[in-house]
């Protein structure tokens, strides 16, 4: 398991995104999350029953946001939190608890921009052979050529195809 998120990680990072390792059920890392959160405005995201409220609570042991049972089966908690709401937290700054999300869908977006979404796509998108180039089987396409040569993680890329094609994403839940 940890080699798996060590990977996805990885993958995260070298595009430009920060990931850290904290567990709410563990109470590790936490502190890292308060200072990051310290005097700012948070939203916190992501699909029901991951433990975003868990998480909120392990930030700050003065809100006592309902939390639901982790499944033994699957894993994950049952969908709780039925609305946003913004919570002062005691160290400073506010957070943002939110439902969770059932599924994406694009709004008010063409799918020839979805690959200027990932930041791996859009550095490669003048290198393409055409302007046009939607990554998908165009000859002399850079971000194809970036996919086989793993410069661009093939679950990334597999994402990118799932939205193309409108079906709903895979998630993976990490301890």
């Amino acid at each position: 398991m940890m080699q798996e998120l060590n990977a996805f990680i990885a993958i995260y990072e070298k595009i430009g995104y920060s990931c850290y390792k904290v567990s709410a059920t563990k109470n590790k890392e936490i502190e890292v999350l308060r200072k990051l959160t310290k005097d700012k405005t948070t939203l916190v995201s992501g699909h029901s029953g991951v433990g975003k409220s868990t998480l909120v609570n392990a930030m700050d042991n003065k809100l006592d946001l309902r939390v639901g049972e982790i499944s033994d089966v699957h894993f994950k908690g049952k969908h709780t939190t039925t609305f946003a709401e913004m919570h002062p937290l005691s160290f400073g700054g506010f957070i943002i608890d939110t439902p969770g999300i059932k599924e994406l869908g694009l709004v008010d977006m063409e799918k020839e921009e979805i690959a200027d979404y990932f930041p791996e796509m859009r550095a490669l998108r003048n290198s393409c052979k055409f302007n046009n180039c939607m990554h998908i089987n165009e000859p002399k396409c850079a971000v194809l050529a970036a996919v086989e040569n793993g410069e661009i993680a093939q679950s990334r890329y597999n994402s990118y195809l799932g939205i193309i094609n409108g079906e709903e994403m895979e998630h993976t839940n990490y301890e």
